[in-house]
């Protein structure tokens, strides 16, 4: 029976510090585990250990510097927590991830002796979870070996470690002997070289029809093949295009390129640039083809794959381009897919359409690519299904040896992750790149580029690579070592029991009620990725390899779409772009599916359970949405802590701060409250964790965020808060006045002067500075800013801040004009830009504009305080320096200027100046 321990840590206090320092090493990051699956915003080690930890424990004597070690990596530490952990519940506590991803979180939960369990609607991310936190915690010593003899690679290919557990020898094994099958398989379309060594890759490009002239030519984004580096004497390599008639071929030549690529956005020869990449015929004729006419002609199906090149390795890492013998580009002309034999009740190639409106997210389906098997080239494909066989034949001789069934599953889905992460260095979308300068000045490698150009979206390329069946980056020998070496060193440091994962709808929970001690979840972050169908390329080829092996994940029973492919109507993201047949997945939508999910956990929960939900977003109205489906589902926020867990230093994903949100059950009986009695409850409260907040060395724009959990927490106590008005008043009012109390009780000063005293434009301004200086800030936060001081963004948008696609950027060149009515920092702005451009008479010329006096204490408090928030190299720094120094001469000039200006006509009213 759990006790109930009422208040746990994560109510009064959290590791921020320790997790912002973990994020930054090996152990904490999560970048080892992320190396082991391919899946999407990751959450680092660290975070998700100090969200399990204080979602479970109380207050102790002691605790706050454990806790502190554990996130820190400290294994003394985990195992003391852990005896912890047992001792107060008298067992093991169950820990529930209702949207576990790759399984971080439940890893973290099985380590300290937790039953664990993750769900996820995603079977990709469900075997991930299995991968990372299920099979590598499991006690494999009794299974026998493994039908193949011992293998010692003599090309230190796969891992190798006579120390290394079981599981990993085992692994390095199997790898070796699908490697070796598939290259039996496929040998005979790959001609091996002369040494008998495989070319490293080839390149390929794809050719159009010229509407010009009617030949087709190659679409070839760059003819630079390897830059040159003086260091080595090494001239580099080029790719030239030789027309002869009607027919085109390529050479390789040393040194940089002597043509223009054929698919650019540069001035292509007509002397017209144009928007957007074109297409130039490289015969006689010269027509250029717009993308659009390009595209145009993929989905008409006039597209035609051309082999290029040869790519060989010369040394450890040096590539070689070389043109192509005869006997290689007729081998690549001689295959058949037709006559492949399929998997099961699947083909051999994947023929499941991509879904229509997807273009966004799987690129090449704007080019005429209709089917995820088409994303590779036939003889990729082929490589594919060929490593799909060898997979399949060792997992069956696997059990005819003896192993038991959950051995075979667990090596045979560590070897289908394999071929999920070579997806990555295998398709359209991933190109030749080479790293360098054409100078040769700096360092000359090549590597294949990643197919995902971000997060959330398939690259496609008109020119990329093919890995061959040998050895280099990106081929399966490469891919496979690359995933065992952080297996193992992720096996090396477990603890626990193994997690159970299980695909699931969060919005149908499959568990009694009030049967789990913590739920903490990371929730699908709005509409940042679109999980299942930037998966859907990995999940056509996983189910081909498990449909019978992971028959719940992957079998024909749960692959119920009619698509073949994943659920998606139940996924509780935005979607970008609806599609014709789906729901329509939009901000009510998000809300609404996520309040059911938290609904489900409250049902769960036990009464003294608690709720942590992870999250990261720029968006404040993502924030509102999650904040209200929590108080919607019958939870009340009782606290929530920054963490710079996504850094770019980490390499996980792009938000800066993500925030662990502590939440209980409601309880009954709350009674409804007057909005000047919360308000004052929400200043009181935030008034005092501000001060603790400093003390932990918060920055302000992190207690701006933290501020949410004191706010959430008094507004969750009352059933309804009501208004002067009789309205009700929203959550969003308190987001924004907790966001006002931080800045309040912070008693942020200019020169002395309290902010408050500050007209609302200035206050605006020199809050952004504090918070944010003169980075780009997305749309979202900056509404959010301006809602402090009861602004709209259109209030601010153009003279006050710069707007690109990416967000807001606060402007310090003068502004447009100047009136009596002008902002203090609006004047500052004008002032520096006259000081810059006139001197001290200019400046005072348009000091004497504005109707108060001129030595304002407001304005030069505001200039004092700009010049100390820029860095002392910034132009409008040194200026606003010098400003200062001449403060008397401007005031008195001016005040020179405005005395002329009454003595001359008192009656007249001031003019705009235009600055």
């Amino acid at each position: 029976m759990t006790p109930d321990t009422g208040r746990k840590l994560i109510d009064t206090w959290f590791p921020c510090a320790a997790v912002d320092e973990a994020c930054g090493n090996s152990a904490g990051s999560g970048l080892n585990e992320k190396a082991i699956f391919t899946w999407f915003a990751s959450r680092p080690i660290a975070q998700a250990r100090a969200a399990v930890i204080t979602s479970l424990l109380p207050e102790q004597p002691g605790v706050h510097a454990l806790v502190d070690a554990a996130v820190l990596g400290d294994h003394t530490a985990i195992e003391k927590l852990g005896g912890t952990v047992s001792e107060l519940y008298s067992g093991s506590p169950v820990v529930l991830d209702v949207f576990s991803g790759r399984g971080i979180i439940p890893l973290e939960a099985a380590r300290l002796g937790a039953t664990a369990v993750g769900l996820d609607l995603s079977p990709v991310a469900t075997l991930a979870g299995k991968v990372l936190a299920d099979y590598p915690m499991r006690d494999w010593s009794t299974e026998p070996p493994l039908p193949w003899p011992s293998r010692k690679d003599p090309t230190k290919t796969l891992f190798e470690d006579e120390s290394a557990p079981r599981l990993i020898s085992d692994l390095a094994n199997f790898l070796g002997e699908v490697g070796d099958r598939m290259r039996a398989a496929v040998e005979r379309y790959y001609p091996r070289n002369p040494d008998g060594s495989f070319p490293w890759g080839y390149q390929w490009a794809i050719s159009i029809p010229c509407d010009g002239c009617g030949r087709r030519f190659p679409l070839l984004g760059s003819f630079t093949l390897r830059q040159p580096y003086r260091k080595t004497r090494d001239p580099g390599q080029a790719l030239r295009l030789v027309i002869e008639g009607d027919s085109w071929g390529v050479e390789v030549i040393e040194g940089n390129p002597e043509q223009s690529p054929t698919y650019s956005s540069t001035d292509l020869g007509d002397g017209k640039r144009r928007k957007g990449k074109s297409a130039r015929c490289p015969f006689p004729c010269g027509h250029v083809h717009s993308l659009e006419t390009v595209k145009s002609k993929g989905i008409a199906g006039e597209y035609r794959d051309e082999l290029i090149l040869a790519i060989d390795t010369e040394g450890e890492a040096k590539r070689v381009f070389r043109a192509l013998r005869p006997e290689e580009r007729q081998a690549a002309e001689y295959l058949d897919l037709t006559k492949l034999e399929g998997f099961g009740p699947w083909s051999a190639i994947p023929d499941e359409a991509i879904p229509a409106g997807n273009v966004h997210t799987v690129m090449a389906s704007g080019y005429g690519y209709r089917t995820f098997g088409e994303l590779m080239c036939d003889r990729q494909a082929f490589q594919f299904s060929e490593t799909v066989r060898a997979i399949r034949t060792c997992h069956a001789e696997l059990i005819s040896a003896g192993a038991t069934p959950e051995y075979a599953r667990a090596l045979t889905s560590f070897a289908a992750a394999t071929l999920a992460r070579r997806l990555r260095r295998s398709t359209r979308g991933c190109a030749v790149q080479a790293r360098g300068k054409s100078d040769g000045s700096a360092q000359n490698r090549t590597y294949v580029t990643d197919l995902f150009a971000n997060e959330a979206s398939l690259n496609f390329q008109f020119d990329w690579v093919e890995t061959g069946p040998g050895l280099g980056p990106g081929t399966w020998s490469s891919i496979s070592a690359m995933g065992i070496r952080p297996y193992s060193t992720h096996v090396r440091g477990l603890r626990g029991s193994p997690a159970r994962f299980r695909q699931a709808n969060s919005m149908a929970l499959p568990y009694r009620d009030s049967s789990v001690d913590a739920i903490v979840t990371d929730p699908p972050y709005y509409d940042m990725i679109e999980y299942a169908d930037a998966s859907d390329l990995m999940h056509v080829w996983l189910k081909r390899i498990l449909f019978d092996i992971e028959p719940d994940l992957f079998g024909t029973k749960a692959t119920r779409t009619k698509d073949g492919l994943q659920n998606k109507n139940d996924e509780i993201i935005v979607r970008r772009v609806h599609e014709p047949g789906r729901v329509r997945h939009d901000k009510d939508f998000y809300e609404a599916s996520l309040s059911t999910a938290f609904r489900e956990c409250r049902r769960v929960l036990r009464p003294e359970g608690h709720l942590v939900v992870v999250f990261g977003h720029s968006d404040p109205d993502a924030w509102k949405r999650l904040l209200a489906a929590l108080h919607d589902a019958g939870f009340v926020v009782t606290s929530s802590w920054p963490s710079r867990t996504e850094s770019a230093n980490t390499g996980v994903a792009s938000i800066k701060v993500t925030v662990a949100i502590g939440c209980r059950v409601a309880p009954d009986g709350r009674e409804p409250a007057t909005a000047a009695q919360v308000d004052k409850e929400v200043a009181d409260a935030i008034k005092e964790r501000v001060r603790r907040w400093t003390h932990e060395g918060l920055t302000l724009g992190d207690q701006m965020m933290a501020a949410y959990g004191p706010a959430m927490e008094v507004y969750g106590r009352y059933s309804t808060v009501i208004q002067p008005d009789g309205q009700i008043a929203s959550l969003e009012r308190y987001l924004t006045l907790a966001r006002r109390c931080v800045r309040e009780a912070t008693a942020l000063r200019l020169d002395q002067i309290p902010i408050e005293t500050f007209d609302a434009i200035t206050r605006f301004a020199v809050f952004w500075m504090r918070v944010h200086g003169r980075t780009v800030v997305a749309k979202g936060e900056a509404r959010f800013l301006a809602q402090v001081d009861n602004l709209r963004i259109d209030d601010v948008r153009g003279d006050l801040l710069d707007e690109t696609s990416k967000g807001f950027r606060l402007l310090l060149d003068p502004p447009s004009r100047i009136d009596a009515a002008s902002a203090e920092f609006d004047v500052a702005r004008a002032l520096a830009g006259a000081y810059a451009s006139g001197g001290t008479e200019k400046a005072a010329s348009v000091l004497a504009r504005w109707e108060r006096p001129a030595d304002d204490e407001h304005l030069w408090a505001v200039i004092g305080d700009l010049a100390a928030q820029l860095p002392p190299s910034d132009d409008t720094a040194k200026t606003l320096a010098a400003l200062q120094r001449n403060a008397s001469a401007v005031k008195n000039i001016a005040q020179g200027i405005t005395n002329a200006r009454i003595d001359a006509s008192p009656e007249k009213t001031p003019t705009l100046f235009d600055v």
